[in-house]
């Protein structure tokens, strides 16, 4: 199993608490942790609304440990969202990988933002027709839904010669390092649970949701996934808890001796198939 480290970005001066989680982070990959995530936050004065910023730091200050970055689909722009971990992607040789929360999100809005990113990615020049995103924005209504290609029956007419009409077929640029950066959808209602599981993508419970309902859930993307025929090596489920060594227990936190907490934890991942376990830190 995968370990990865994420933190509480709780409280009132940055420039005391990042610093820290970056020592922590730096910390963590030399000690061999598989992952370090920073999600996205507006709430409180530490709090990080670009995390692609920050895991691009981390890229240089860090050699193996995965960067993943949770994004709120409210607060992003597809386009951007593609572009800015194209470049993290980049500085940090493959390493960079992407969770969408859907917390206050239109339905459908998180399936189709990880739809337009997955094949801004991959594809060259591409449109995109969706209820919640049009590119380019004069992508006519009678355009196929989702992402669709130019048959290229036309000439070739170079960038520099397009002149004043925009073209019908745009290309995101860069591409990410990695051929297929991991990519994540929280799993917060049943919708996303079933889209996500029928469509091979990789689920996230984070420490928010009592350990309980997380593992239900998880094992429930798996019997949904399995019916459908999905491989489970294609998918990577990720379960966040809040651990306490020789600590408490509670609904969030898993807490006990070294033996025991070994044992819940897989207790915990065992029944959902779950391959990372990430540590959140803080309070």
């Amino acid at each position: 199993m995968k370990v990865g480290l994420s933190w509480d970005l709780a409280g009132d001066d940055a420039s005391v608490l990042w610093p820290v989680v970056n020592l922590e982070a730096e910390a963590g990959d030399n000690l061999g942790y598989d992952s370090l995530w920073i999600g996205e936050s507006r709430d409180r004065t530490c709090s990080c609304p670009s995390p692609a910023v920050w895991l691009t730091y981390l890229a240089r200050r860090t050699k193996s440990a995965q960067l993943r970055a949770i994004r709120l689909v409210t607060h992003a722009n597809p386009v951007r969202v593609a572009e800015e971990f194209a470049v993290l992607d980049g500085f940090c040789r493959g390493r960079a990988g992407i969770a969408f929360a859907a917390a206050g999100a239109a339905p459908g809005q998180v399936q189709e933002t990880i739809d337009f990113v997955s094949h801004a990615w991959a594809l060259d020049e591409f449109r995109y027709r969706g209820e919640h995103i049009r590119f380019p924005a004069h992508t006519p209504d009678d355009a196929p839904a989702g992402a669709s290609t130019p048959q290229r029956t036309a000439p070739c007419v170079p960038q520099w010669e397009w002149g004043p009409e925009p073209p019908d077929f745009l290309t995101v640029t860069p591409k990410p390092y990695a051929t297929h950066p991991p990519v994540h959808a929280e799993i917060t209602d049943d919708a996303i649970l079933a889209w996500a599981a029928v469509h091979g993508i990789s689920p996230l419970i984070t420490a928010a949701t009592p350990t309980a309902e997380a593992i239900e859930r998880l094992a429930r993307y798996r019997a949904t996934a399995d019916a459908h025929g999905r491989s489970r090596a294609e998918v990577e489920p990720v379960l966040e808890r809040r651990l306490a060594l020789d600590g408490p227990s509670d609904a969030h936190t898993l807490g006990c001796s070294p033996q025991e907490l070994a044992e819940a934890i897989r207790a915990a991942t065992s029944p959902a198939a779950v391959t990372h376990l990430v540590w959140r830190r803080g309070e």
